[in-house]
């Protein structure tokens, strides 16, 4: 598109431009305050996997960053208008399928700062591009920086974002939390609290949460969809709060936010096998656990090959 030749159209374009600039760097940010929570959104879309879901979080909020720098630049007017409409024509059709699939919670395009749901975010899409389209009238500037400019210009921004949240995959590798054994095995005993949850027999993931802990709560959501997505045995995950009833029951849905439902048991037992670490997870095979992990560690791949593998 060639400039407009209207002055006061180009300076409104220019203007345009400088505020969808600031528009998208401040998403991005935003994104980035609620990492945790986009990779959770990414993932549970079933189509990637979790470490993938880590990866693809951060990429968006990359090319949110540099296409508002492009536009705050006023340079490569080109690439950064047709790279600006593409993200966001992307971002719409993923929206689209977001709508399709009957999905109404909110999509994260502006982070926890601001919940917005997929219809409403298309409409605010559709505008962006509207005004993206205007701001290509704005006059580009003459002035082309040389590659030593540019190009850490472009490398800086992707590596803040991975220094300042790397993936969890990156920093949190295998291993083993501490957890009291000897309380484990007397809780699951002929005689104890966990006996009638036949955690002594076959495989199973059991996982110790408290309703509230905005962890525990993405540490549900990372393994409710792992289970989805491998088509695990739902019957071989547990989930384990604490109460100060002495007496194990059922947890009923309405009083917590786990979308899976838990079982609670007495707060003594349950601080005593944990240490008061929550969320933490064991792999228990037989009444022997295998491994463990917290919410930072959890391996897809480790869960999948421990439920299904030979």
């Amino acid at each position: 598109m060639t400039p407009f030749r209207s002055k006061p159209l180009r300076l409104t374009a220019l203007i345009v431009r400088m505020l969808l600039g600031v528009f998208f760097i401040a998403s991005a940010i935003s994104k980035l305050i609620g990492i945790d929570q986009f990779e959770i959104y990414i993932f549970t879309y079933n189509i990637l996997p979790l470490n993938l879901s880590f990866l693809t979080a951060r990429l968006v909020i990359c090319a949110e960053i540099l296409v508002g720098l492009g536009l705050l630049s006023n340079i490569w007017k080109r690439l950064v208008d047709t790279s600006a409409v593409l993200m966001m024509v992307c971002f719409t059709l993923f929206l689209g399928y977001a709508l399709l699939i009957g999905r109404t919670d909110s999509c994260n395009c502006m982070g926890p700062l601001v919940e917005i749901d997929p219809a409403k975010s298309i409409l605010k899409n559709v505008l962006i591009i509207i005004a993206l389209i205007f701001a290509m009238g704005a006059k580009p500037w003459q002035w082309k920086p040389k590659w030593f400019i540019w190009l850490p210009a472009i490398v800086a921004p992707i590596v803040t974002v991975f220094c300042l949240s790397a993936p969890d995959n990156w920093l949190f590798g295998p291993s083993q939390e501490v957890y009291n054994k000897e309380e484990l095995d007397k809780a699951n005993a002929p005689d104890g609290v966990l006996h009638s949850l036949n955690l002594s027999e076959g495989k199973h993931v059991v996982a110790f949460l408290t309703p509230g802990c905005p962890f525990c709560q993405m540490t549900d959501e990372k393994i409710t969809h792992i289970c989805r997505r491998n088509d695990l045995d739902s019957t071989a995950f547990v989930y384990l709060t604490p109460s100060q009833d002495s007496t194990l029951a059922p947890l009923t849905l309405d009083t917590t936010t786990f979308i899976r439902p838990a079982y609670v048991i007495d707060l003594t037992t349950y601080s005593l096998i944990t240490y008061g670490q929550r969320p933490i997870l064991f792999l228990m095979e037989n009444g022997q656990v295998v491994a463990t992990c917290h919410y930072r560690n959890i391996d897809e791949h480790q869960i999948v090959q421990f439920l299904i593998g030979n």
